[in-house]
């Protein structure tokens, strides 16, 4: 699994045409996998930005500080609602990332074991919800597995449950 730059392993892991959402950027720096860096890049790209967004792409040195409130601000001013923990958006943007990150560890040339110390990462940093927990184990006194046939699985019926853009 890549160690970043995470937003265009989001892009690459989720198939042609697909575009970040608001929710996307949002989660992704909630778990750390966005740096204020990534979404200011991100903005600059992209077009008709309003005057909250704009606050947001100048943030800079100190002003940086305030960086995770003028994201919510710009979230706010470009879909009118931003996503919470917990929220459905929030949830389809999370699943969005695990899902990309699940893809991008299959796509490791590694051992039953290895793969199992990418699916606890994975767990770790954007959360596992309960239909995740068979995907990986540590029998008592052993190293861990992950089944590669039940990755892939999940990956399909997440993909096919709908994890649409906001």
């Amino acid at each position: 699994m890549n160690e970043g730059p995470w937003l265009p392993l989001l892009l690459r892991q989720s198939g042609p045409g697909f575009q970040p959402s608001w929710d996307d950027l949002v989660v992704g720096y909630d778990f750390g996998l966005l740096t204020d860096l990534d979404i200011q890049g991100w903005l600059r790209a992209q077009p008709g930005a309003g005057p909250a967004c704009d606050a947001l792409v100048e943030l800079a040195g100190e002003g940086l500080a305030g960086f995770e409130r003028a994201l919510w601000a710009a979230a706010a001013e470009a879909t009118g609602k931003v996503p919470r923990p917990g929220g459905q958006r929030w949830a389809r943007a999370q699943d969005r990332w695990r899902v990309a990150l699940l893809k991008d560890a299959m796509a490791s040339p590694v051992s039953p074991e290895a793969l199992a110390v990418l699916v606890e990462a994975i767990y770790e940093r954007v959360g596992c919800p309960e239909d995740m927990l068979g995907l990986w184990g540590r029998p008592t006194g052993k190293q861990g597995w992950a089944d590669r046939d039940k990755v892939a699985d999940f990956i399909r019926r997440t993909e096919w449950d709908g994890i649409p853009a906001a």
